[in-house]
């Protein structure tokens, strides 16, 4: 048994948050912005969905009444897969999408939640999935991805957040940070731009996770400033132990 030294940060995905074989990835950004801060726990799974990652939420979440970490953040970044298309065996309605994330959100805020985490000012970041580019990917899989139906995906965590929000009272906070517009934005559009964010049309590059970072930062440094995850401010979020 080890001792809940410090709070942590739990990375609920799929690959583009298990990822750890691409330089400056989302889990290496982390725990180096938090080292001796938070502890980074890396819940990302490859090629799941939110339907097959549900039946894991128990094993990552603590409940009421059990040891645990205090979790000072959570990362939803799922609906890669869900959005393939159909006939794909990944593929997710968009609603059954939605209420998968919903049954999440409620299990994370809601006072009746049986989950510890949910009776803590947790802070909760959810992350759009990025735009595809189409030309980088191979060419048996080209019919797995369409540009509109991964937006329709997109518009549901941007809807969601929007919700989750007005709802927060101070019992939580949540955020929505928007890779598909900072991606749009620092492309040029949906084209060639997008070019150097991934290596196979789906799967981001360092450059990529650059733009999330990026993101991230002006979160923590806007909204979340003061609010214990600035790990540039020493007086907001100081080293569990020294240099």
């Amino acid at each position: 048994m080890a001792k809940a030294f410090q709070d942590c940060v739990i990375l609920f995905g799929d690959s583009l948050t298990e990822r750890q074989d691409v330089p400056q990835a989302l889990f290496e950004r982390m725990c180096r912005a938090y080292d001796r801060k938070l502890d980074i726990l890396n819940r990302g799974f490859g090629g799941y969905t939110t339907t097959s990652a549900l039946p894991l939420f128990d094993k990552i979440f603590a409940k009421k009444g059990e040891d645990g970490a205090r979790v000072r953040l959570v990362t939803l970044w799922f609906g890669t897969n869900d959005s393939v298309n159909f006939p794909s065996s990944r593929a997710t309605h968009p609603l059954h999408f939605k209420k998968n994330y919903q049954y999440i959100l409620d299990n994370l805020t809601s006072p009746d939640s049986p989950y510890a985490i949910a009776d803590t000012p947790v802070h909760i970041l959810l992350i759009t999935p990025p735009p595809p580019y189409h030309p980088q990917v191979p060419l048996p899989a080209k019919w797995v991805r369409s540009t509109e139906r991964t937006l329709e995906f997109v518009d549901i965590v941007r809807d969601l957040g929007r919700e989750w929000k007005a709802k927060e009272n101070g019992r939580w906070s949540v955020e929505v940070l928007d890779l598909w517009e900072a991606m749009e934005r620092k492309a040029g559009g949906l084209g060639d731009g997008l070019a150097p964010f991934f290596h196979d049309g789906c799967h981001m590059t360092a450059e990529g996770y650059g733009v999330l970072w990026e993101e991230y930062t002006k979160i923590v440094g806007g909204p979340w400033k003061g609010h214990g995850l600035d790990w540039e401010d020493e007086s907001d979020l100081p080293m569990r132990v020294p240099s």
